[in-house]
């Protein structure tokens, strides 16, 4: 009887937690995404310093809207005005990149400067990651 009572609570207290877990779960993904796009855009920046020379950063996943790692992502580049950073300068074509998911949307903005960085734009903030 004592087990199954303990059991009982045991699975009450899994299933209040589950909330929660997914919870995290999805911030996790938004702050590992946003990661990802910053290193991207970091080497691909002084791979252009480097060489002195304009390069085209390859965002292909981002034609348009799509779902990549189960994350909404937009982009305010395109085929026809693509992301461009700029020889030894280190300049860019300014924009940004939106992730999201039900709860969150990170901005990964690149200034003309080519300063790349990321912030939260909408919803509760995530550790690491500051507001806009």
């Amino acid at each position: 009887m004592e087990l199954l009572i303990a059991l009982a609570i045991t699975a009450g207290l899994g299933a209040l937690s589950m909330p929660l877990f997914k919870q995290q779960t999805e911030s996790l993904l938004l702050q590992q995404a946003s990661s990802r796009w910053l290193s991207y855009l970091h080497q691909v920046k002084a791979k252009a310093q480097r060489a002195e020379d304009s390069i085209i950063a390859e965002l292909v996943p981002l034609e348009g809207r799509s779902n990549v790692f189960e994350l909404a992502t937009e982009s305010t580049y395109s085929s026809t005005s693509p992301l461009i950073f700029y020889g030894a300068s280190g300049g860019a074509v300014p924009g940004h990149i939106r992730i999201m998911n039900e709860n969150n949307t990170v901005k990964v903005i690149i200034s003309s400067k080519g300063r790349v960085r990321s912030c939260v734009s909408h919803g509760p903030a995530l550790p690491g990651l500051p507001l806009c």
